[in-house]
């Protein structure tokens, strides 16, 4: 990011952090973030005023949860939560309406535009023969100006919400963040805007670093358990994954389960990869008697330790389980 590109943004900050009524200049605002992705993210903008609550724990799903008494007692005392939108975390305007009226709803995905994906279509077509959506034919990241406006997708249930693993998204939500922080916080807002250009530099050089080492494996064929991994297929060009499940919480059929084996008995398939929270017994069913190459994905930091670094390192993980599977390491 240059220069010029960071004084916009602090300028942008300091804007609409004036005339907002706010906290008291030594009270900051008791943040609360859903998932820990998202904390993390909040963290690193927050670094040296505060620290962000997290709300769920890895054993809790995004799309189907229940609060302990602990969590809710976070909602009913947050000032501001940050949540991505209910096609991740289903309950959760229900929660804060209950729970937390008072405090202010930032729902990422009605924050700015960003760059969006549909969710897979499990069809039989999308499947045959892994030529489900051939390399050669996939457009260009820059080209889904389409799928980039976020105003044209009121219902978002046929976009995938896993925003967070697009870089440049990842961008978009350290703006989004530090301008909502500096409205609430303008005492801070000068720490708020820093520590978001310096995470913008962080992940620009990740994108950089990233683009570099998935030139070598664009072509490889593989399988995910679930779709959140689109945004990473679709920034860095890779092949379309083949998908096991929509997502966690909606078992695959088993006819689906066997055109999967089937195509990975083909020889197709360079790499299937498995997540922390996915079902094994489906990946070894996939899998079948091939000695297929195995690794694992993680789109929200399980076991990793909540923090400010949690972004980074989960991505750099992802990132390197899919060059050493599929380039023939993992």
């Amino acid at each position: 990011m240059n220069r010029g590109w960071r004084i916009s943004l602090f300028a942008a900050v300091l804007m609409m952090a004036g005339g907002t009524v706010c906290l008291a200049a030594d009270s900051p605002p008791r943040v609360v973030a859903s998932i820990k992705p998202i904390h993390a993210l909040v963290a690193g903008v927050m670094r040296g005023v505060a620290m962000p609550k997290l709300l769920l724990d890895d054993q809790q799903s995004p799309h189907h949860f229940a609060l302990k008494p602990s969590q809710a007692r976070l909602l009913q005392q947050a000032d501001m939560v940050f949540w991505v939108d209910q096609s991740l975390e289903t309950p959760m305007a229900k929660l804060l309406s209950n729970l937390a009226p008072q405090a202010q709803n930032i729902r990422l995905m009605a924050q700015a535009e960003w760059v969006l994906h549909e969710n897979a279509i499990m069809d039989e077509h999308h499947y045959d023969d892994a030529e489900h959506e051939d390399h050669a034919e996939h457009e260009d990241h820059a080209d889904h100006a389409d799928h980039d406006d976020h105003a044209d997708h009121d219902d978002h249930a046929a976009m995938n919400p896993h925003i967070w693993l697009d870089l440049d998204n990842a961008r978009r939500l350290v703006q989004v963040i530090a301008a909502q922080l500096s409205a609430s916080d303008p005492a801070h807002a000068e720490i708020f805007a820093s520590n978001a250009a310096e995470l913008d530099k962080r992940l620009a050089d990740l994108h950089a670093a990233a683009k570099q080492q998935m030139a070598a494996v664009r072509e490889s064929k593989f399988i995910v358990q679930h779709d959140a991994f689109i945004y990473i297929e679709r920034q860095f060009d890779l092949s379309r994954g083949l998908v096991i499940a929509v997502d966690h919480d909606t078992p695959p059929g088993t006819a689906h389960l066997q055109t999967l084996r089937n195509i990975v008995a083909s020889g197709a398939v360079s790499c299937v990869f498995d997540e922390p929270q996915g079902n094994a017994h489906q990946i070894d069913i996939v899998a079948g008697e091939v000695a297929v190459r195995r690794a694992t994905l993680d789109a929200i930091g399980v076991n990793r330790p909540a923090g400010s670094e949690l972004y980074f390192d989960m991505m750099r993980a992802n990132y390197a389980a899919f060059v050493a599977c599929l380039g023939g390491a993992g």
